[in-house]
């Protein structure tokens, strides 16, 4: 019956860990030392029935040092959500102002759409995002709900751990240099799972580019010093995350197509009283 029962404790014990990944830290860490400590103390318990005496006195010292350690915990995690809850930590971070309107330069960046638009929309994207990717399906719809009023701007914010979305912003600006960026940032878009440097040449030769010219521009002066132009906009205009958009300098909240084409009507209807 005993080992019946610490299998119970251990099984119930596993259960709660299967949580884990919902847990904070602290709390990852009570639990995961708990689970630690129910082991051991099974293995003594089921040791003293053949030791006798002298292992039941180290169970019970075992015992003992779980429950100081368990406290320790406990404090700890109390500890961390005062930090947490405090109005300090609240403080520190960042709130984005969805009001705000950014002067963003668009004058070295590739364009699509009408040109003369009253509503000028640009895109902060990461080619290996799949946020990003899910976002050029909105943005197509977009652009043919509002062919003569809305035009579209592309800046690349390649992640840093995204180890393949910097190649890929150099091989959409190399391509861009042939007169093909659109073309290719479609390629690369609607194929998510092709971005090793074999995939943007077999792109390249699609697109009838020339193949060794865009493979020397893929590393060249001009095509670093423009996604570095992308990546300070994206800074002076507190980009944190992709994809960002901003509609006439303000930053979007909603990206779903109903939200943005509600904005883009309210910010021509603006534009029509202004006139």
């Amino acid at each position: 019956m005993r080992v019946s029962r610490i299998d119970q404790l251990r099984k119930k014990e596993n259960q709660n860990m299967s949580n884990r990944t919902s847990l904070r830290p602290s709390q990852w860490l009570h639990r995961a030392v708990k689970g630690l400590l129910w082991t051991a103390c099974a293995a003594l318990f089921l040791a003293s029935g053949c030791q006798g005496k002298a292992t039941r006195e180290a169970l019970m010292e075992l015992k003992e040092g779980q429950k100081q350690i368990l406290e320790r915990l406990d404090r700890m995690e109390k500890g961390q959500q005062q930090i947490l809850s405090s109005p300090m930590f609240a403080r520190q971070r960042p709130q984005i102002d969805y009001s705000k309107i950014y002067d963003i330069q668009i004058d070295q960046s590739p364009v699509r759409g009408a040109p003369g638009a009253k509503v000028t929309l640009v895109e902060f994207s990461d080619f290996q995002c799949p946020y990003s990717q899910r976002a050029q399906a909105v943005i197509q719809q977009l652009l043919e709900a509002f062919p003569n009023d809305l035009k579209h701007v592309y800046k690349n914010f390649p992640l840093s751990f995204h180890k393949r979305a910097m190649p890929a912003a150099q091989a959409c600006v190399a391509a861009g240099l042939q007169g093909k960026f659109w073309e290719m940032h479609d390629l690369i878009y609607g194929n998510p799972q092709k971005l090793e440097d074999e995939d943007f040449k077999a792109h390249a030769q699609k697109l009838g580019l020339d193949v060794a010219r865009f493979e020397a521009d893929l590393q060249s002066e001009a095509v670093m010093k423009r996604i570095q132009a992308d990546t300070e906009d994206a800074k002076k205009a507190e980009v944190m995350g992709t994809p960002t958009l901003f509609l006439n300098g303000k930053r979007v909240a909603d990206r779903s197509f109903e939200a943005m084409k509600k904005e883009i009507e309210t910010l021509l209807g603006a534009a029509e009283k202004g006139s």
